[in-house]
C-alpha cells in the first residue's frame, strides 16, 4: 500500500461530504480513519481557531475526550 492511496489532497474529488476518510501520515505504514461526527453551522464555530463556545480553552484532545471518546470502541489503540 502506498501513501498516494491515502493522500488527503484527494478529498477534492468527492462531490458530497464523506462519512469516513483515510489518511497516512508521513512515512507511516499505518492508515488513520477519521469519521464525520458533527456538521456545524458557520455561526456556531469560530472560523479562526475552529472552536465552539463550549470548547474555548480546550485542546483538540480534550475536546475529543469530552465529546467523542464514548463513541470509540474500548478495544482499539489510539496513539
Amino acid at each position: 500500500m502506498t501513501t498516494n492511496d491515502y493522500d488527503p489532497r484527494l478529498i477534492d474529488k468527492y462531490q458530497e461530504p464523506r462519512h469516513l476518510v483515510h489518511f497516512q501520515w508521513d512515512k507511516s505504514d499505518d492508515v488513520y480513519r477519521y469519521a464525520l461526527v458533527e456538521v456545524i453551522h458557520p455561526k456556531d464555530i469560530d472560523s479562526r481557531n475552529k472552536e465552539k463556545k463550549d470548547e474555548k480553552g480546550l485542546t483538540q484532545k480534550e475536546i475529543w475526550e469530552k465529546k467523542y471518546q464514548q463513541l470509540t470502541p474500548t478495544n482499539i489503540n489510539l496513539k
